[in-house]
C-alpha cells in the first residue's frame, strides 16, 4: 500500500475540505460530496435528496440553508467574527440581519466559551429560526458600549437535504452486509468531522482493491442524526434483514487514544469484533451506550435495532478541542489517520476470517505428518498454535474466540486456517448443518 494512501493522500484530502462551510444541508455539503467521490474515482458515490418539509417518523426535514457572508463591525469600525476568516464564527443554520444595534442587544446573540476563551465555539440551530455569532470569549469581555453593525447574508428556503452511499459488493454470492457510516454535516473542524469521512473513505478505496470479500460493504455519507433518520427510513427491512455488523465513525483522527461506543447490550457481532481489534490499542477505553454521542443513537434505537457501534480515538465530547475552533488541522496527522485506517482494515480482516470450526478427527489429530508439529520429541512441552486452535474448534466457538485464547489477531490466523481446511481437519459449522 503506498505511502500517500496509508496518510498522506489521508491529509491532504482534510485540508481540501476543511475550509469549506458545511451544515446538514447545502451546497458545502454537496461539494464535499463531490470531492470524496473524486478521491474514490468518481462516479461511485450515489447522492440521494429528500425535500425539505418531508415528514420522516417524528422528525421533519428543514428547509435549505445558504450563506454568503457575516460579519459585525465595532462602534470603533473594526470587522470582527468574519465568517470569510472562520465560518465558526456564524451560528450554523442562522437567520439572515441587516441591522445595527446596541452591546447589550448584540450580547443575546453572541455565544462563546467561558472557559476556553481563545476558542470559538460551535454552535447550530437546525430547528428553531435565530440569528448568532460565535466569538472567542477574551474578545467578547472586551466588546465596548456604542452600536454594532450585525450582517448575516443566509436564508433558509424550500429545498433539499443531501446524502450518499454505495455498496462494494461480496465476491462469494453473499448477501450479508457490514455498514460503515460517518457525517459530513460540520464545517471547518477537524478531527469531529473530518476524520470519519475521510478513514471510511480510504477504507472503501482498500477494500475496492481486495481480491476475496466475504460481505457486501455499505457505505454511507450522511448529515449527522437526521441523515441516518432519513436512510433508515429508507432502508429499515433490508438493514435488519442483511446488516451484520456496522460501525459508525467519529473522531478518528487524533492520536490519544483508541474508544468503543458499544450497541445497548454490548452483545452484537460489532460489538465483539471492535473490542477483540482494538482491546490491546495504545489507551484503548470502552463505553457504555449511555455515553452514545453519533448515528449509533439511530441505527441502535428500539425500533430499528441494528448492531451498529461507534469506532472513535479520543471519544466525542472528551477532548477540549470538541466543538471549537481548536479542532483544526493541527490536532489531526498523517500518522493518526494512517493508524486509524489500519484499525479499521484490521476489523475487516478480523470479519472476513471470522467463521465456526469443528474439528473432524476424533483426538487430537496427527499433525507431524503434515508438517504442522515438530516430528521429534522434545523436553520443553509447547504446543504448536494449530495444536491449540483446534483444541477450541468445537462448532460452538468461533475464530473471535479462539484468536482471543490464543492472544491473537483473527486475520494472523488465515494461513493456518487455511492450511487445516487443506488437510481437511476442520469443517465450517455451516457445512454440517
Amino acid at each position: 500500500m503506498s505511502n500517500s494512501l496509508w496518510g498522506g493522500g489521508m491529509y491532504e484530502l482534510a485540508k481540501k475540505l476543511f475550509p469549506i462551510c458545511r451544515s446538514i444541508s447545502g451546497e458545502g455539503f454537496r461539494q464535499s460530496l463531490k470531492i470524496l467521490d473524486d478521491v474514490m474515482g468518481g462516479g461511485i458515490l450515489q447522492i440521494h435528496s429528500i425535500k425539505s418539509g418531508t415528514e420522516i417518523y417524528d422528525w421533519v426535514i428543514p428547509q435549505e440553508w445558504q450563506i454568503n457572508d457575516a460579519y459585525i463591525i465595532t462602534p470603533d469600525g473594526e470587522k470582527i467574527c468574519d465568517f470569510k476568516k472562520n465560518n465558526l464564527h456564524v451560528l450554523n443554520y442562522s437567520e439572515g440581519i441587516d441591522d445595527e444595534i446596541s452591546l447589550d442587544e448584540l450580547q443575546e446573540h453572541l455565544y462563546s466559551i467561558e472557559d476556553y476563551p481563545d476558542a470559538i465555539p460551535y454552535v447550530t440551530s437546525y430547528y428553531k429560526k435565530r440569528w448568532g455569532f460565535c466569538i472567542e470569549h477574551e474578545k467578547r469581555i472586551n466588546l465596548k458600549n456604542g452600536k454594532y453593525k450585525v450582517f448575516i447574508d443566509a436564508k433558509h428556503f424550500d429545498g433539499v437535504l443531501n446524502y450518499a452511499d454505495f455498496i462494494i459488493p461480496s465476491t462469494q454470492n453473499n448477501k450479508e452486509e457490514i455498514l460503515i457510516s460517518s457525517y459530513l454535516c460540520h464545517p471547518s473542524m477537524a478531527n469531529n468531522e473530518l476524520s470519519g469521512p475521510i478513514v471510511a473513505t480510504f477504507l472503501a478505496k482498500w477494500l475496492l482493491e481486495q481480491k476475496q470479500r466475504k460481505y457486501n460493504y455499505r457505505f454511507v455519507f450522511i448529515p449527522e442524526t437526521i441523515g441516518s433518520i432519513v436512510y433508515i427510513n429508507k432502508h429499515l427491512k433490508h438493514l435488519q434483514k442483511y446488516v451484520k455488523a456496522g460501525f459508525a465513525l467519529s473522531c478518528i483522527g487524533d492520536d490519544n487514544a483508541y474508544s468503543l461506543v458499544h450497541s445497548p447490550y454490548e452483545d452484537t457481532l460489532a460489538d465483539k469484533v471492535a473490542l477483540h481489534t482494538l482491546k490491546n490499542k495504545k489507551n484503548f477505553k470502552e463505553f457504555s451506550f449511555l455515553y452514545r454521542g453519533t448515528d449509533e443513537r439511530q441505527y441502535c434505537s428500539p425500533l430499528v435495532n441494528l448492531p451498529v457501534v461507534a469506532i472513535c480515538r479520543t471519544k466525542f465530547g472528551n477532548y477540549k478541542e470538541y466543538h471549537t475552533s481548536k479542532d483544526d488541522l493541527n490536532l489531526i496527522s498523517q500518522t493518526s489517520l494512517k493508524n486509524s485506517l489500519k484499525a479499521m482494515q484490521e476489523i475487516i480482516m478480523n470479519l472476513e476470517i471470522n467463521e465456526i470450526y469443528k474439528l473432524v478427527t476424533f483426538c487430537e489429530p496427527n499433525l507431524g505428518k503434515r508438517n504442522l508439529y515438530h516430528n521429534i520429541n522434545v523436553k520443553v512441552i509447547q504446543l504448536p498454535v494449530a495444536a491449540n486452535f483446534l483444541a477450541y474448534c468445537d462448532g460452538k466457538n468461533d475464530v473471535l474466540d479462539i484468536a482471543d485464547k490464543l492472544n491473537l489477531q483473527a486475520y494472523e490466523l488465515k494461513d493456518l486456517i487455511e492450511k487445516l481446511k487443506f488437510h481437511k481437519l476442520i469443517l465450517n459449522s455451516n457445512t454440517l448443518k
